[in-house]
């Protein structure tokens, strides 16, 4: 039942991409969480948790796709069967603005992402018999931020 859960039958048409709707594996406990350093340095970001068990050995996690970035789903160090996408907040990149043509095609316009997700949705990359497949996570928890402690300094 959970499994049916995480499903959209609609999702993909726009994009060219077709979900699956029966994967083999079956989808645990779905959910992200925002997190934020103690340090300015640290930054802040999102990660996206994904339990999976049951698959075969043909099949490799690749990526997860959340809030229109793409990141390599991981291996979580605590449990084998879950992965984690880590989704660091990035400051602006630095654009060249110029007169000159040639100095502004530096610039390295953002990736297209394919996937029409709403906030609380994700998809999950996998290969099997060597052909990449996707599986769309709809009603994804949000669980609470976690605030990292700051850094001691010489005053603490």
């Amino acid at each position: 039942m959970i499994l049916f859960a995480f499903y959209s039958c609609a999702g993909g048409k726009d994009t060219g991409y077709s979900f699956e709707q029966e994967p083999p594996f079956t989808i645990g406990t779905v959910y992200y969480q925002d997190w934020v350093a103690g340090v300015r340095e640290g930054g802040s970001g999102t990660n996206v948790h994904i339990a999976i068990d049951g698959y075969a050995e043909d099949v490799t996690i690749l990526n997860i796709f959340f809030s229109k970035r793409k990141e390599k789903a991981q291996n979580s160090p605590q449990n084998i069967d879950q992965y984690i996408g880590y989704f660091k907040n990035e400051g602006r990149p630095d654009i060249v603005m110029d007169g000159d043509p040639v100095k502004e095609a530096q610039n390295t316009p953002p990736e297209a992402f394919p996937f029409q997700l709403k906030n609380n949705e994700a998809v999950l990359s996998y290969l099997h018999n060597n052909e990449v497949k996707y599986v769309k996570l709809v009603n994804m928890e949000r669980k609470p931020m976690i605030a990292y402690p700051s850094a001691k300094n010489d005053e603490n």
